[in-house]
């Protein structure tokens, strides 16, 4: 029998509602999802909340639950497993077990006993720190520095250090995502706020870092990151929308610099042998390190809130960074 569900939407003009969804029963490949936790990606969610303001708006690609049903014979998949999916934020949704769909839309990676909800809820946000840091390479004794400590700039820094990086230096705006960062990894903080940050940078590495990653939504930072960069690379890590101004002569031919962006969607589902860290593997290496302990992310939590508070949450981001740092939704706990 079909179900009806809840989920968070962007309304056109930009307010945050709870809609009721209708869920079919599942096709013969495809397996039936109940929600759990879901993670806020504030960077991109803020950037469909703010095109809500013209067209409605469905965010959420980050889900954890438990399978609930299986249409037909799927192998690997058998009710009650704990699975991570790209679903939205929403009680319960459909993936569909089909290789030859996009990888958004068919992912359903099964969770390690030792890993909780609430961790998995990482995962998929990870890859993309993970991503960002297989892209720009930073290796065993390269100076890196991270712009923007929000919930993805500190996987970023953990990434980084557990590559081998030195100096790893954070930058942002609040002490407390500063204070966290150390935890995270970083072996130097720079408050941004009350200091010069290229500057900064510069006279902790002895002229500018090997690697420096632009985690943050703010165009105007850009500039900054090349400026503090040595030559190497600069890493577009985070989801900048607008446009922004840039120096080609010194900061940009003179350096050689590299400037790079990170964005997944159209690499390859199954690896070869030039390619092996497909999103699914890089998802899978995350899960099996938390599972191990190395890599941890329960202290990047400021809140757990059951989904009926999405309005206040989404209210809360667009106000500004202070306050919160990475926020789950609760769907067994509303």
């Amino acid at each position: 029998m079909p179900i009806t569900t809840s989920q968070v939407v962007f309304l056109e003009g930009g307010a945050v509602a709870i809609e009721d969804v209708e869920i079919p029963d599942p096709a013969p490949n495809q397996i039936l999802v109940r929600s759990t936790r879901s993670l806020i990606s504030a960077g991109t969610e803020l950037n469909i909340l703010e095109l809500a303001e013209s067209e409605r708006g469905e965010p959420g690609y980050s889900m954890v639950g438990e399978v609930a049903a299986v249409g037909g014979a799927i192998a690997g998949y058998a009710e009650g497993d704990r699975v991570l999916t790209y679903l939205k934020h929403q009680g319960a949704g459909l993936v569909t077990v089909d290789p030859d769909l996009p990888d958004e839309a068919t992912y359903a990676g099964h969770i390690p006993d030792d890993v909780s909800d609430e961790d998995a809820s990482f995962v998929v946000l990870g890859d993309v720190a993970l991503h960002g840091v297989r892209r720009a390479r930073p290796g065993l004794g390269d100076s890196v520095a991270v712009f923007g400590q929000g919930g993805l700039g500190q996987m970023v820094t953990q990434f980084a250090r557990m590559a081998g990086a030195y100096p790893v230096i954070a930058v942002d705006l609040l002490d407390e995502r500063l204070e966290l960062a150390r935890w995270s990894g970083a072996t130097h903080t720079v408050n941004a706020q009350r200091e010069d940050a290229v500057a900064a940078v510069q006279d902790i590495t002895g002229g500018g870092a090997r690697v420096v990653f632009m985690v943050t939504r703010t165009p105007k930072i850009l500039p900054d990151c090349m400026k503090a960069a040595a030559g190497g690379t600069v890493s577009m890590t985070g989801s900048p929308p607008g446009t922004v101004e840039i120096g080609l002569q010194v900061e940009l031919l003179r350096k050689e610099l590299s400037i790079i962006g990170t964005y997944q969607s159209m690499y390859p589902r199954e690896p070869y042998h030039m390619f092996q860290w497909t999103r699914a593997a890089n998802r899978q290496y995350i899960l099996d390190s938390m599972a191990r302990g190395e890599f941890r992310v329960d202290r990047l939590i400021s809140h757990r809130e059951p989904y009926t508070n999405a309005a206040d949450l989404y209210d809360m981001i667009r106000r500004g960074p202070d306050g919160w740092l990475s926020i789950i939704l609760q769907w067994d706990q509303a």
